[in-house]
C-alpha cells in the first residue's frame, strides 16, 4: 500500500517512517523541500513530494496514487504571537488533508491528535479518557484548542462526508531525539542540573515505539471515527523531572514552585510578549505546569492490546540519546 505521512521530519514522524517502512509499506513524505529529505530522513527509501499542509494545491498533488495518509504534521507553542501560525499549521492544514483525502478518495487517514485535545485535570483525582467532555475550554490555551479543533474536523469529516479515519491522542513521548523539540527546554536543563525548580502538575508519559506501533494497529484495525488514548504511566511532573536528573547523574530539582509564583511569572511573560519582548513563561505555560495531563489507556488496551513499556524505559531512552549526542554540556 502506496500512504504518505505528513510531519515526517519530525521526532515521531521519522520513528513512524522507519516503523512503516518496516511493515512493508511504501512511503511517501510530504515535505517542504525535496532537498532536505537527505538530511532530515538519511538512509530511508522513501518518495518525497514537496509541498506544505498549508497550501491545499500541494497537499492534493501529494495525494496523487495514495492509498493511505498518516497525518502528523502540527505546530506546538505556548505563545499568543504563535496562535495564527498554529491555527493555520494545526487547524486549516488538517482541514487540507481532510478535503485531499476525500478528493482522492484515500482509503485510510490516521490522524494523530493529542490528550490535549480531549482536556486536563484541575486536581490529581481527574484522569480521562476518550468520552471526556473538553473542560478547560474557557481558559483559551492556543495549542489545545488548535488541537481540539482539528480533531473534531476529522471525526466531523467521518460521520458527516463519509472520511475513512482514526484518530490517536498520545500523552507526552519520550524516546531517542525527543530533545531536538523546541518544546522540550525544560527536559534539557534539568539533565544538565540547570534547573532546580519543579511546579505542581501532573503528565502522562508513553514511549515513542509504543506510538509508531499503535500508529500501525490503529490505521489497520482502528474504528472509524474514534478516538484512542496512547499513554503509559501518569506522574507528577516532580516525578518526571527527578528521574531523569538521576538517569542523567545530577541532583534532582528540589525547589517546589507554588502556583502564585508561576501564574505571576506568566502574567509578566504576557505582558512582555505584549511589547515583543521574551518572558521565562506566559500564562499558557503557566496553566499547562499545573495541570494535571492524566489519562486513562483502558480502551487502548481492550481494543489494541496495547501493552507499553514502563515510563521509566521511556525516560531511560531519552536521556541515553541525550548523552550519546553529547547534549548534557
Amino acid at each position: 500500500m502506496k500512504v504518505l505521512v505528513t510531519g515526517a521530519t519530525g521526532f515521531l514522524g521519522s520513528w513512524l517512517t522507519k516503523k512503516l517502512l518496516d511493515e512493508g509499506f511504501d512511503v511517501a513524505v510530504l515535505i517542504r523541500s525535496k532537498h532536505k529529505l537527505a538530511e532530515e530522513l538519511p538512509g530511508l527509501q522513501v518518495e518525497a513530494r514537496e509541498g506544505d499542509v498549508t497550501n491545499l494545491d500541494s497537499v492534493q498533488k501529494a495525494m496523487t496514487n495514495v492509498q493511505g495518509v498518516f497525518h502528523l504534521a502540527g505546530l506546538v507553542a505556548y505563545t499568543r504571537s504563535e496562535r495564527t501560525a498554529m491555527e493555520r499549521v494545526n487547524v486549516l492544514g488538517t482541514q487540507n488533508i481532510v478535503t485531499a483525502c476525500l478528493e482522492a478518495r484515500v482509503e485510510r487517514l490516521l490522524h494523530l491528535s493529542s490528550v490535549t485535545a480531549i482536556g486536563a485535570g484541575f486536581t490529581p483525582d481527574q484522569v480521562l479518557n476518550e468520552t471526556s467532555a473538553y473542560n478547560i475550554k474557557h481558559l483559551n490555551l492556543g495549542y489545545f484548542e488548535t488541537k481540539r479543533l482539528a480533531e473534531e474536523h476529522v471525526i466531523d469529516a467521518c460521520r458527516t462526508r463519509g472520511l475513512n479515519a482514526v484518530v490517536l491522542n498520545p500523552s507526552t513521548i519520550y524516546g531517542p531525539g525527543d530533545a531536538k523539540k523546541g518544546s522540550r527546554g525544560s527536559q534539557l536543563k534539568v539533565a544538565r542540573g540547570s534547573f532546580p525548580f519543579y511546579p505542581p502538575g501532573g503528565v502522562g508519559i508513553v514511549h515513542v515505539d509504543d506510538v509508531v506501533d499503535l500508529c500501525v494497529q490503529a490505521f489497520r484495525h482502528g474504528k472509524v471515527g474514534e478516538r484512542t488514548i496512547v499513554t503509559s504511566e501518569n506522574l507528577l511532573i516532580q516525578d518526571v523531572f527527578s528521574r531523569i536528573a538521576i538517569l542523567a547523574g545530577v541532583k534532582p530539582p528540589s525547589i517546589a514552585l507554588p502556583r502564585s509564583v508561576i501564574f505571576g511569572l506568566g502574567h509578566l511573560g504576557d505582558a512582555l510578549e505584549s511589547v515583543g519582548l521574551k518572558g521565562p513563561i506566559n500564562t499558557e505555560n503557566a496553566w499547562s505546569s499545573v495541570l494535571y495531563h492524566w489519562f486513562s489507556n483502558e480502551k487502548a488496551r481492550r481494543d489494541f492490546g496495547f501493552n507499553p513499556k514502563p515510563a521509566d524505559a521511556a525516560l531511560e531512552a531519552s536521556v541515553r540519546w541525550i548523552k550519546d549526542n553529547g547534549l548534557l554540556k
